[in-house]
């Protein structure tokens, strides 16, 4: 996501990719666009930047559903516990029928996006920011980060003796968020390459972590 202040929310719209064969565009219209700058900027008091804001779209229930427009925005970074930086986000949700004044909602909890960056500023941040789904400490946030190639690899075998992760322990794999189990344990949420999802929960032993327990998802 590119860190480019909006100030006032005025950026240039994006464009809306083209429909093609019926699908909804990847992106919010120009108008939609336009709406949401026009409600933020009446609802929220801005005391610092913002990064432009991203727009996503989906069916729901498949090609012929109701189509769900999101905004994105993303609060400045700021620096945890070295090496490790932490971004607020926040999603905005279109309903299109509302009075312009309700035409968006903001989804709360806000989220939080989480990554490694040894420069002395967080700056932008990477293409792909992990997702934190519950609170883990700022030092077990970091070591998950680190050491998630090691623990993916180990992961690997417990995959096989799983009859839902045995078909795709052999697939690539990229970390997309930390979460944590219902037995406490610290997860890594991985997604795999057709996005299917393999969540792997980790014991500490002195300064590794070592793979407990994996379960996997099949392709959404």
């Amino acid at each position: 996501m590119t860190a480019m202040a909006v100030g006032t929310m005025t950026a240039p719209l994006a464009h809306a990719a083209p429909a093609g064969d019926g699908a909804s565009p990847r992106t919010a219209t120009p108008d939609e666009q336009s709406s949401f700058f026009d409600w933020y900027n009446a609802t929220h008091q801005q005391t610092t930047s913002l990064l432009r804001p991203q727009f996503t779209v989906k069916k729901e229930g498949g090609r012929k559903g109701k189509r769900l427009v999101t905004a994105i925005v993303d609060g400045p970074a700021v620096r945890a516990v070295l090496p490790l930086c932490r971004q607020p986000r926040t999603l905005f949700d279109l309903d299109p029928r509302a009075p312009k004044a309700a035409r968006w909602t903001e989804r709360t909890p806000a989220q939080t996006l989480v990554w490694i960056e040894h420069q002395r500023q967080c700056g932008a941040q990477p293409d792909t920011p992990i997702l934190l789904h519950a609170p883990l400490a700022e030092m077990d946030m970091l070591m998950l980060l680190q050491q998630h190639p090691t623990v993916l690899g180990n992961a690997r075998l417990l995959m096989a003796g799983n009859s839902a992760c045995a078909p795709s322990r052999s697939r690539g794999y990229r970390l997309t968020g930390l979460d944590r189990a219902k037995d406490g344990l610290p997860v890594l949420v991985f997604e795999n390459d057709i996005a299917g999802e393999a969540r792997v929960s980790v014991r500490r032993s002195r300064n590794e972590l070592q793979p407990w327990a994996v379960v996997c998802a099949p392709p959404r």
